[in-house]
């Protein structure tokens, strides 16, 4: 079975590299990046699929950042990711992929009409937080996509699609690049500075806003057991949908992260929170019982120890992180 991964050095991509290592999976990975093809191009991205000619295609490529950074660019943010989406699923077409495995967000989902926590079906119940609008389209449009390449009527083949949106991931090979990246390896970076320098550790927002966060290499794990399902013949629909998430019980404030990432590096310097920034989204609770239905003994890396973990490889790799 040949595997294609796209996006298959960032985050989850560097994750789930390591993960098929310890696990020896059975079957032929392909990790591709950015330096071989151009998801943004159409004729690119389709030569590439058929150079490869995989079975399953894992789409992890696309155009992150924070919640600034979004603010400030939700127009290029719809528009590469659109591209992107659109040219890999088309391309699953043309190539007949026997499964697409899509990553989503739960950033993607409405701001207001929906019920806590967070289930699939509220997805497109209305319009998503302004502050990443662009980045929330562009996957809200590869989710239809993908939906709509498993109603294509074809005699040989056809494209059965897995959407898992994952919370708020975090892990070893993240952005650290204060401007750009998420809130915990932002807050890692910005905490070690302040410990060096025996500095204020200055912070966006109140600190209020509710998370629930997703150590990657789980989600890297979930990808690979959702393979083991298919090669199995486990799995009788032609489309699932599943959040991703720790439970409910385990949502924190950004405060009590900040909290749990200074004790880690041992900081106990001054912490100001700049109020004139905004929180982003208040709270996206999810729920994690849709991922339970086909991974019933799925166990998650609790806060505490993915930070350890994460912190010590920051620590480690300065020299070879995004800063």
């Amino acid at each position: 079975m040949k595997i294609l991964v796209t996006g298959g050095y960032g985050l989850v991509g560097k994750s789930l590299q390591k993960v098929v290592k310890a696990c020896d999976f059975d079957g032929n990975f392909y990790f591709l990046s950015r330096v071989d093809c151009d998801l943004r191009n159409s004729e690119q991205t389709t030569n590439w699929f058929k150079e490869y000619n995989p079975d399953v295609v894992v789409h992890l490529a696309s155009r992150v950042g924070g919640v600034y950074d979004n603010m400030n660019g939700n127009y290029e943010y719809l528009v590469d990711n659109a591209r992107i989406n659109i040219n890999v699923v088309d391309s699953c077409k043309v190539v007949g992929v026997k499964m697409l495995i899509n990553i989503l967000s739960t950033c993607i989902f409405p701001d207001q009409n929906v019920s806590y926590p967070l289930t699939s079906n509220q997805l497109h119940n209305g319009l998503p937080h302004h502050s990443n609008i662009g980045y929330a389209y562009s996957k809200r449009i590869l989710h239809l996509a993908s939906h709509l390449l498993t109603k294509i009527d074809v005699d040989k083949w056809c494209t059965r699609v897995v959407n898992l949106t994952p919370t708020n991931l975090y892990g070893d090979y993240d952005n650290y690049n204060l401007k750009s990246s998420h809130v915990i390896p932002g807050l890692i970076h910005k905490t070690s500075i302040a410990k060096m320098t025996s500095g204020e550790l200055h912070v966006y927002g109140t600190g209020k806003a509710m998370r629930q966060f997703l150590y990657v290499d789980d989600l890297s794990n979930v990808i690979l057991q959702f393979i083991d399902l298919y090669k199995d013949k486990a799995l009788n629909e032609m489309e699932i949908s599943c959040i991703v998430s720790p439970p409910e019980s385990s949502e924190i404030s950004i405060k009590s992260l900040i909290e749990k990432i200074c004790n880690i590096f041992n900081f106990t310097g001054k912490i100001h929170y700049d109020t004139s920034y905004s929180d982003g989204q208040y709270k996206k609770t999810a729920s994690s019982d849709e991922l339970s239905k086909y991974l019933p003994n799925l166990t998650y890396t609790s806060i505490s120890t993915g930070l350890e973990n994460t912190i010590k490889f920051f620590n480690d790799n300065k020299e070879h992180l995004r800063l």
